[in-house]
């Protein structure tokens, strides 16, 4: 083998490869392959490639790809050992694709390892779970299997590539490149980066798409924690970013630059490697690169290791292998196989969760219930949502249990609201081919077939209509007509939306993907959503042709057993680009769920959703309910072989269940140690825990510590028994968790250390060990900017959930004690407070240092038991207005005794302002307060 071809021999280390490679590419060669539309160089034999595939729930642009859960779902399972299987399942498939179409590349975008702070977020399901840990564990059993190695072995090969999504603190869609997340210290290194540490250091995630958002001030496209965490956990890691988003830097509403020039140099300094930006108009960023480089912006080193670093990537998939020896795992059979079938059947059973069961109304026994009445919206409907791949033939929750109990002994009552909408003499009207056409006004003097549509009402005022002429949803066009063509709404746009809206005395029907609204009648007799406003709509008469509420009622009252089906659909009211502002059931199906209930004692309510649902009221109403969230064709199956008892539920929530949607707080709070934010530090009752779940049977526990007083370089092994003295054999998560009893920080009220599925037949015990570094007890000291565990005591807790403790053992830490803070050594950055008041972060993107800044008088940032060791304070800072402000330094308090007052004068000569301090004081907590705007970067007492 010559030497320009050593880079395709896959014995060679792939350092050594790619260091052949990159020698042999030209300047305009390696600026092209920075792109997501890579061309090939024939002259060394490199075919084209495009970059990027979405994982989520399954192989999204593969057809006929296996179609599992939610990821949001998948945190229910609790299970890392069963996502490892579905991240294999998935890469087996991509590859066959990749097998067919070599163009498309094998770096997997996914999984998305976002932490689920606050379930208004319009991507909620595309996550696993409020918690850092839960997270990390099943982010890194996807990657396991999504990168082929299952078994943590590592090594140089993959099966894909994956990407972890999206980095930083990414929880708002609504201003997501405009508006900052705020991250104190702590709350970054404990919370945020902590999802993404673990498969980054343990070797099976290959690199992160970085975030719309920013963080502190400063888009993620050009964040320094590229370099200072991402580069230092792993040096090779390949930075993608998002789609558009370089552009976005010089676009936006609050453009960072004045050009797109200036925008790609940017984030090419920041650590970017690959642009996914302008569709495949590679030469908009490869120009802007080369001019970059030729005005000094960038160097052809940056250039150098960013491409080293994809084909590193490029070569741990097999791209430039002599040979790739895979095509009998490459057959088109694997895709949507027997066995990827089953798994997901398995993930869908696994993540539903059982709520509550007064009474042990459930299961529900196939050969009692005589007659069963299926209700809700959901009950014949199974939903796709953006990222999932498509999908025909699934079996509905109502068809799922017909199949079980048999037609006879079923019967299904949607409960939607059927209704006629007349403007003067003229109805709005549906043909009734079966794929239906454009919609017309028709003159008649009372309802008629064509007339009737069902009001499906997803909450927040948003509905759809379906036309019952011939069972199709309506969808407004381009061209401003309506049409009844499709069968569930679908689409980026989802033009099936609508709303109607009072006005006068009647209503307007608006087009909510257009903005328009329905227009009075044409001489042409075609329905138009052609109305700017309301006042130029045609106003409508809403005459309702069947309550679906007292439908069910009627219906309900009859049956042995109820079985509602409710819930959100996932392209509706929060989406990508789109938070949603309530998360309670919408008021039609709430309607429906009490209709059922009050006349039906055995009323049992099956929620599917994206997201926690706030339903106290029905929680009090229903005395059984489940949660599942979209799980795809096995979605209805599931369900029933749950509440009949083929299967018992024993999913666990991974996100806390709020009783109403205000007791969340303000969504853009991301300091979740002042906010009070998830389990981790609410102390607001919520409706529903983290880690809640109940199932069929009853267990019994006893927990063991083998050590209860460990130094800090012993781990914490715990033993943990559990027994299930009940009927039914089923699923428990043993779920550990653990707090301190004493800390001057605010520690979280209890953290998930570990956790374990364990399958628990009926009359058995079993015993499950667990070794827990003790690092996991560790919070980030803002003083020394590492990770240190405290001495002192600890609950270690094994609960049901995370506030359903059943045992409880103490553990003593032996450790260096942390002694007081000192501000004499050197200047201390006043980002590293212990606490604060109207004061925020903003970071510089360059050099990663952080500003504190205040508006207003009353700010005050605290450091906790100082030791005072001089006569002189020494402060970095500005004043951004006119004028001048002063801050006061205090003792133990915002209003204590003055120690020393800086005045910070606008447009200083220097931003370095000394001063005497008034008192002789020890030890104490230091008080920075401000009189007014200001920015203060470093505090010294010297």
């Amino acid at each position: 083998m010559s030497a320009e071809a050593e880079f395709t021999n896959p014995a060679l280390p792939v350092a050594e490869r790619v260091r052949s490679l990159l020698n042999q590419l030209t300047l305009d060669e390696k600026l092209a392959m920075m792109h997501q539309y890579s061309p090939g160089i024939p002259r060394l034999g490199i075919p084209p490639l495009v970059w990027g595939i979405a994982v989520r729930r399954g192989a999204d642009p593969v057809p006929g790809a296996t179609v599992f859960p939610q990821a949001v779902g998948l945190g229910a399972t609790w299970n890392p050992n069963l996502i490892t299987r579905i991240g294999a399942a998935i890469a087996a498939e991509i590859r066959a694709y990749h097998h067919q179409r070599p163009e498309v590349g094998l770096a997997i975008w996914g999984p998305v390892t976002n932490l689920l702070r606050d379930p208004r977020w319009g991507r909620n399901e595309e996550g696993y779970s409020e918690c850092p840990v839960l997270t990390s564990a099943l982010a890194t059993a996807m990657c396991r299997g999504l990168s082929g190695h299952a078994d943590s072995s590592g090594g140089q090969h993959r099966a894909t590539t994956p990407v972890l999504q999206h980095f930083l603190a990414y929880n708002h869609e609504n201003g997501r490149g405009s508006r900052s997340a705020y991250l104190r210290p702590r709350v970054l290194h404990e919370y945020d980066l902590r999802a993404f540490r673990t498969p980054i250091v343990d070797g099976v995630a290959d690199g992160v798409m970085l975030a719309y958002s920013r963080v502190n001030g400063v888009p993620n496209h050009l964040s320094p924690h590229i370099r200072g965490q991402i580069r230092a956990w792993n040096p090779d890691s390949v930075v993608m970013s998002d789609a558009w988003a370089p552009s976005f830097l010089a676009m936006d509403e609050s453009p960072s630059y004045q050009s797109r020039l200036q925008a790609y140099a940017a984030a090419v300094r920041a650590g970017l490697d690959l642009f996914v930006d302008q569709g495949d108009r590679s030469d908009i960023i490869t120009d802007n690169l080369r001019q970059a480089l030729a005005d000094g912006l960038i160097s052809e080193g940056m250039l150098d290791a960013a491409v080293g670093r994809l084909l590193r990537m490029r070569m741990r998939w097999g791209q430039f292998d002599a040979r790739e020896n895979d095509d009998a795992d490459c057959e088109s059979q694997v895709v949507d196989a027997q066995a990827h079938r089953q798994l997901a059947a398995r993930a869908a059973a696994e993540a539903i969760v059982l709520l509550t069961n007064r009474d042990d109304l459930l299961p529900l026994d196939p050969a009692a219930v005589r007659r069963v009445v299926v209700v809700g919206q959901l009950a014949a409907m199974v939903c796709r949502d953006w990222y999932s791949p498509q999908f025909d033939g699934a079996r509905t929750p109502v068809a799922a249990v017909t199949s079980l109990l048999g037609q006879d002994r079923v019967s299904l009552v949607e409960g939607v609201d059927v209704i006629a909408l007349r403007c003067q003499d003229r109805y709005i009207a549906a043909p009734a081919t079966p794929k239906g056409g454009e919609l017309t006004w028709q003159s008649a003097t009372a309802v008629e077939a064509p007339h009737a549509f069902a009001v499906f009402d997803w909450g927040s005022d948003v509905l759809c209509l379906r036309a019952e002429s011939n069972g199709r949803f309506l969808r407004s066009r381009s061209n401003r007509t309506v049409v009844n063509d499709r069968l569930a709404p679908e689409g980026w746009q989802v033009r099936e939306r609508f709303r109607l809206e009072p006005h006068g005395t009647g209503s307007v029907l608006l087009d909510v993907s257009t903005g328009h609204y329905v227009a009075p009648p044409a001489a042409d007799g075609v329905l138009r959503v052609a109305a700017a406003t309301a006042d130029t709509a045609a106003v409508l008469h809403v005459e309702l042709i069947t309550d679906g509420a007292t439908a069910v009622g009627e219906a309900a009252a009859d049956a042995d057993a109820v079985v509602a089906f409710v819930g959100n659909h996932p392209l509706i009211n929060g989406r990508e680009a789109e938070d949603r502002t309530e998360i309670g059931l919408a008021p039609a199906q709430e309607r429906v769920v009490h209709a059922a209930a009050a006349a039906n004692p055995a009323t049992v309510v099956a929620l599917v959703s994206s997201y926690p649902l706030a339903v106290e009221d029905i929680a009090a109403a229903a005395p059984a309910m489940l949660w599942s969230s979209h799980a795809g064709p096995e979605l209805g199956t599931s369900l029933t072989d749950a509440i009949f008892g083929v299967r018992a539920p024993a999913g666990r929530l991974p996100q806390t269940w709020p009783r109403r949607v205000t007791d969340l707080g303000d969504m853009y709070e991301y300091d979740i140690i002042k906010g009070r934010k998830t389990y981790l530090y609410s102390d607001t009752e919520p409706l529903f825990s983290f880690g809640h779940g109940l199932t069929y049977t009853r267990f019994w526990y006893d927990m063991s510590l083998l050590r209860p007083i460990l130094c800090v370089e012993n781990p914490i092994e715990v033993s943990v028994e559990v027994g299930n003295p009940g009927p039914v054999d089923s699923n428990e998560v043993l779920q550990l968790y653990a707090r301190a009893r004493q800390s001057r920080h605010p520690r979280a009220l209890r953290q998930l250390l570990a956790f374990r599925r364990v399958h628990v037949p009926a009359g058995t015990a079993l015993s499950a060990q667990f070794t827990i570094p003790l690092q996991e007890l560790a919070m980030w000291d803002v003083e020394r900017h590492e990770f240190v565990v405290e001495p002192g005591d600890y609950d270690i807790m094994l609960g049901r959930s995370s506030t359903d403790i059943v045992a409880t053992r103490l553990l003593t830490v032996r450790a260096d004690p942390v002694g007081p803070r000192r501000l004499d050594l050197e200047p201390v950055r006043l980002s590293d407070f212990d606490d604060y008041h109207a004061f925020w972060p903003e970071d510089d993107a360059e050099t990663g240092l952080t500003t504190m800044i205040c508006a207003d008088a009353g700010a005050w940032l605290v450091f906790r038991d100082v030791v005072v060791r001089g006569q002189r304070l020494r402060m970095r800072a500005v004043r951004p207005t006119t004028g001048w402000a002063a801050v006061e330094i205090r003792m133990n308090g915002p209003e204590g005794d003055l120690l020393a007052v800086v005045a910070v004068v606008a447009d200083a000569d220097d931003d370095v302002i000394d001063v005497p301090l008034a008192a002789n004081v020890e030890r104490g907590d230091i008080f920075i307060v401000s009189t007014g705007a200001v920015r203060l970067t470093t505090v010294q007492i010297r």
